[in-house]
């Protein structure tokens, strides 16, 4: 059961909010103060919270820090609301996942809440990979340690355990390329692509050099698969990830964020270098007709470019490339767009 907490002071919001919410059959937890809000947190759970920028005591953002701390290495999703949308905007890059415009109208409403439940699912599957692969290196280890041990009391037994130690390289290669890249694109999955996100942001924070980033999504794909089937969608995945690979430079990254998303990491790189890469990968995209056996289709993308800030969180410069792709999905899809 999801389980929200809704902190905000004005009785009206927070009683109009939790009944859209409880119509959806969501499990709502209402606080009319930050205080509350800090106490309900002592005992129970929570999977997403939405924070009014004007609750007090603690203000919003120490409010929000202290979730982050109470729930680290734990899925949660935080979602501002207020009425100034440019207020929203700017407080957007401190950390939170998404905001809600007041006054809040109910469809709009349910369906950004239905979008970080989306995402909370997205974020607990990704700690189940992380979990599995942690498993996959704890039997790794003890198979080692057995072949070690056998290798110390039966040498006579040399040719057999040449034989193991080969078909133990075989399965280690097999988890690592399991546990690091994505299988259908063949490009770092997601939790891959997060570690090198903080790799690079730690070499561009000691090194002082520009880090850029573009996010990626492929358009109209969800047609795609409803018009032609999965299997169709799957190819059209595949050759975005080799193309991808052939107009990166060698030194640059590339991942599957997820779905039909995807994003660049591109190291000692400033936004407009960025954005001249991601404009050749947009053409090449244009230009290119995707076989898919039965019939070739032309497929297109919308990018956003955000150059890191020297001490924003990985989530923020994320966000702001996000912010950036979207605005070329409204300005009419097939555009790179810069923050």
């Amino acid at each position: 059961m999801t389980r929200i907490l809704l902190i905000d002071s004005n009785p009206d919001d927070l009683e109009r909010m939790s009944r859209y919410l409880m119509e959806e059959a969501y499990t709502v937890i209402p606080a009319g103060s930050s205080a509350d809000a800090l106490e309900y947190l002592q005992e129970t759970d929570i999977h997403i919270i939405l924070i009014d920028l004007d609750v007090k005591d603690p203000p919003w953002k120490e409010l929000a820090i202290e979730f982050r701390k109470r729930y680290f290495q734990r899925p949660l999703q935080i979602i501002l609301s207020a009425h100034e949308k440019r207020r929203l905007k700017d407080a957007l890059e401190e950390g939170a996942d998404d905001y809600i415009q007041k006054p809040v109208r109910k469809l709009e409403f349910q369906t950004r809440i239905k979008a970080a439940y989306i995402r909370l699912k997205s974020q607990m599957r990704l700690f189940e990979e992380r979990e599995f692969f942690r498993q996959a290196v704890k039997q790794e280890e003890e198979l080692a340690s057995k072949i070690l041990d056998r290798h110390l009391h039966l040498k006579q037994t040399l040719e057999v355990m040449e034989t193991e130690k080969e078909e133990l390289e075989r399965s280690k290669a097999k988890l690592e390329r399991i546990a690091k890249y994505d299988m259908l694109s063949g490009l770092l999955n997601r939790m891959s692509l997060f570690s090198i996100i903080d790799i690079e942001i730690d070499r561009a924070l000691r090194t002082e050099d520009p880090l850029s980033g573009i996010m990626m999504d492929i358009d109209h794909f969800k047609p795609i698969n409803d018009n032609y089937g999965h299997p169709v969608g799957d190819v059209v995945i595949k050759e975005i990830g080799r193309l991808l690979q052939e107009t990166l430079r060698k030194y640059d990254h590339a991942g599957r964020y997820g779905g039909e998303e995807f994003f660049m990491v591109l190291p000692n790189t400033f936004k407009d270098q960025a954005f001249t890469i991601a404009e050749r990968f947009r053409l090449s995209l244009m230009d290119c007709l995707i076989d898919t056996g039965d019939l070739e289709l032309s497929v297109t993308a919308s990018l956003g470019v955000a150059q890191y800030h020297s001490g924003e969180s990985r989530e923020a410069w994320i966000a702001r490339a996000d912010a950036a792709m979207y605005r070329a999905k409204q300005k009419g899809r097939n555009l790179t767009m810069m923050e």
